[in-house]
Order: structure tokens, then C-alpha cells, then sequence
């Protein structure tokens, strides 16, 4: 065999194994599934998903992109340690009720990455967004108050108001992480296509 027959047949060769893997790959990755013998194309069955829920989808992770670079940015951060420890308080919470951490994120349709990025995602808005709501004596009154139904009927007074403080510190963390939020995606330079 010549070198010119030689090369030949390695472009032969080459060309079979590109078209084999053109093939599996269009056979693998093109059709989402088959029904009856006639495929669904998979950019059919992505544009259903976005019309579906896609603009939420998509809101969801531009948001999640942008407070992870400003968590990045800020030089925020949580070891492992500290994640495992927010996990934990996390499966514990989900015992009380009966339920296994496993069982809600399969339910969810999350992993236990989801979990932690999502732990990293709160710490980040919270810290960045710090709520300047100062927790008075007369909101907490207002609260046990207007909620007095809703609380255990044997707390003392003490256990009261520092169940009305924990929620009333929540709430306004939760609306100060909020609008904090708001704001960031309104300031950032969104490029929808």
C-alpha cells in the first residue's frame, strides 16, 4: 500500500466514525421521544416548555445569576461547614413534620446541589439587603394582638414577645431581601433574545 492509499483510507475511516457519531447523536439527542413510530423533535418540545413556564424559568435564573455575582462581587461566601449546618437545620425542620429531606427535594424536583445553592443564595440576599426595620415594643404589642388566636395559649408574655419579634424580624428581613432584589434586577443590564 502507498502513502496516498494509506491517507485514503484513514479519511475513509474518519469519515465513518464522524457520520456514526452524527447519526447516534441526531438519534440520541434530536428526538426527545417517539409515539407510535413518529418522533418529537427536541426544539419542538422546547418551545412548548418556554411557552409553558418558560418567562418564569428564565426570570428565576437570571435572578439566581445575578445574586451570585453579587454575592461574588461582595466576597460572600459559605464553606462547607456552614452549608452542612443550614442543611441540617433544614432536615430537622422537615422531620417535625414528618418528612425526610430526600423525599422533599425529590417532591420539589431539586438535588441536594439545589439545596446548597440555594442556601448560598439566601445568605447572600440577606446579607447584602439588611433590613433597617427597627422592631418596636408597640409592633410587637400589635402583633401578639392581632395574632393572639393564632399563638400557643399557655407562652408567657416573655415567650410572646420574642415569638412576635423572631416573626416580625423575618417578615421585615424577608421584605428588605425583596425589594433588594427588585432593585438589583431593575439596575442590571438584562439582554433577553
Amino acid at each position: 500500500m502507498n502513502n496516498m492509499t494509506k491517507i485514503t483510507m484513514f479519511h475513509l475511516g474518519l469519515l465513518v466514525v464522524v457520520l456514526g457519531s452524527a447519526g447516534y447523536g441526531y438519534y440520541k439527542y434530536w428526538d426527545v421521544a417517539t409515539v407510535n413510530g413518529k418522533s418529537i423533535p427536541r426544539i419542538e418540545y422546547i418551545k412548548v416548555m418556554e411557552r409553558a413556564g418558560g418567562k418564569q424559568t428564565l426570570d428565576q435564573m437570571i435572578q439566581e445569576s445575578l445574586i451570585l455575582e453579587e454575592g461574588k462581587k461582595n466576597n460572600i461566601s459559605m464553606d462547607r461547614v456552614a452549608i452542612d449546618a443550614e442543611v441540617k437545620k433544614v432536615e430537622d425542620r422537615l422531620k417535625t413534620q414528618g418528612q425526610t429531606l430526600d423525599t422533599a427535594l425529590a417532591t420539589s424536583g431539586m438535588v441536594k446541589a439545589d439545596l446548597d445553592k440555594q442556601i448560598l443564595m439566601q445568605k447572600i440576599q440577606t446579607t447584602l439587603s439588611t433590613s433597617k426595620t427597627e422592631i418596636t415594643q408597640a409592633k410587637i404589642d400589635q402583633f401578639i394582638t392581632t395574632y393572639k388566636t393564632q399563638l400557643p395559649a399557655k407562652a408567657t408574655k416573655v415567650e410572646l414577645e420574642k415569638i412576635a419579634k423572631d416573626e416580625l424580624t423575618a417578615q421585615a428581613v424577608k421584605t428588605a431581601s425583596t425589594d433588594w432584589l427588585a432593585n438589583l434586577t431593575k439596575n442590571a443590564k438584562i439582554i433577553y433574545k
